[in-house]
Formats: C-alpha cells, structure tokens, sequence
C-alpha cells in the first residue's frame, strides 16, 4: 500500500526555500564585500541572520514540542544528540550559519561597528566570510541531504536530491540579489536554474524506473501543475537572467528563480511516499 507524505507541507517547503534563499544570499555578501560594496554585503548577511533563524523557528513548531524545541539550536552540544541524525548536524550547521552572519554582519552596519571592534581587522573578516559562505553551501547541502537519508521514502531517498538541493541555493540566493538589481548575479541565477530545472527532471526520471513507491510519486508530481511550474519557471529563470543583461530584467530572473525553488520543493515534499506492506 502506497501511503503519500502527510507530515512534512507547506511550513517545511516554507522553511526550505528560505534556507534556499539565505545560503548563497551569505556567499554573495561576502563577495561583495571583498569588492569594497559595504551595502550590498549587510544585506546578505542580515538575511543570513533573519531567514535561517525564522526557519528554525518553523522547524521547531512542526517537529517538535514547545519545551523541547531549544534542542535545535547547536543540538551537537546535547550530550544526548543522536549524532546519525541529519536533522541534528543540520540544525547545528543552521544555528553556527546565524551565528557567523552575525559576526560578520555586524561591523556593516552603524552604529553596531562601534561594539563590533573585529571588523576592523580584515584578517578576522576573512576568516568569517569564508566560514559564513561554507555553511551556507552546506545548509543548502542539507536540506537535500535530510530527505535523501530518509530510506522509507524512496522519491526522496536519491544522490539527486543534495545536488537539487545546491542548486536551488545557488538560484535562489542569487535570484534575490538580483530582485535587488544586482545584474552581476544575472550568469548565476541562470546557471542555478537551469541545473536546478534539468536535476528535478533527471530525478523524476530514475523515479520513473525505480521502486513502485518512487514511480507512484514521480507520476504524480509530472501530472501536478505546481510540479510542472516549477520546473518550467526555472527554465523561464533561466532564459530571462542569460539573455536579458539590464536590472529589470535580472530581477524578474531573480522573483522567477526563488519561486520556481519554492514549486520544486512543495512537489518533492508532496508527492513522497512510504510503501507498507
């Protein structure tokens, strides 16, 4: 009997995509930091900060008891941490993200420089902005990585996914600098999309040929129309940010990436399913 996923919806696809969003939104802030753009570089890394942290908060309401929630901030320090659990080095790596965006944020912005005496030391802001941007290649790692390890879900339980996964961030990170009109994310929302588009079907794909469970669930997402969209508007993304050169349209590359991410997470979470016996 194949039983669809009733567990994780629309908060965790909520949760998902602005974990999407932040996690190259911090490589992008410390890009443009190097470049001298003070600006451009606080408002990655305040995203860095806000959405990870709101997502935690999301996770927390659907998974776990009110009492019980504070786990899933640095759960590593529980002695009690299951530590073959993703959910736990997820969490980890998602509360060390907000951490590191926070110190590396907080010289940016006035009068916060005032306390924050490291930022003068661009030795030490190196140090945080290349650790801030490999935990956010990793939180967009992870939210592929805590499905692919779910073995009772075999839609979910594929090497595709991580890689959707990067790629996903990679387009949505990129696509909200390019809401902002930076049309130097323009090459990267494209590449983002366009890997993210031609994963999504591959994977569909192998469903189609693997377990009944998987085929079931990639039937169903290739008859969705949700499915379908996302697929398609990241290909619409894609096209957009590699032809059109100026901010208008890079930023409609930009809105079109993050939602087609949102479409494509909603259909891998939807469409999974269990086959009892």
């Amino acid at each position: 009997m194949i039983v669809r996923n009733q567990v994780w919806g629309l908060p965790v696809a909520v949760e998902m995509t602005l974990l999407a969003v932040a996690s190259f939104a911090v490589v992008w802030a410390y890009i443009f930091w190097r470049r001298g753009d003070v600006k451009a570089a606080a408002v990655g890394g305040a995203l860095g900060v806000v959405l990870p942290a709101v997502a935690l908060g999301i996770l927390a309401s659907e998974l776990l008891k009110p009492p019980t929630a504070g786990i899933l901030v640095l759960p590593l320090l529980n002695p009690h941490a299951n530590l073959s659990s993703w959910m736990v080095w997820g969490a980890s790596g998602i509360s060390l993200l907000i951490l590191l965006s926070l110190l590396f944020t907080a010289p940016l912005i006035k009068p916060f420089d005032k306390i924050a005496v490291w930022g003068r030391d661009r030795r030490v802001m190196n140090a945080l902005g290349l650790l801030m941007s490999a935990f956010g290649v990793f939180v967009a790692l992870y939210t592929g990585l805590v499905l692919s390890y779910e073995r009772g879900i075999p839609f979910w339980h594929s090497a595709a996914v991580p890689l959707l996964a990067l790629f996903m961030g990679v387009a949505a990170g990129s696509g909200l600098y390019g809401l902002l009109g930076r049309v130097e994310t323009g090459k990267w929302i494209a590449l983002g999309s366009g890997l993210a588009a031609l994963t999504c079907l591959v994977h569909r794909h192998l469903s189609l040929i693997g377990p009944e469970a998987a085929a079931f669930s990639a039937q169903g997402a290739m008859s969705d129309p949700a499915a379908l969209g996302g697929v398609a508007l990241a290909l619409v993304a894609a096209a957009v940010a590699m032809f059109g050169r100026k901010r208008p349209s890079v930023a409609v590359a930009g809105a079109l990436a993050i939602v087609a991410v949102f479409l494509i997470r909603m259909s891998l979470l939807l469409w999974g399913a269990w086959d009892f016996p």
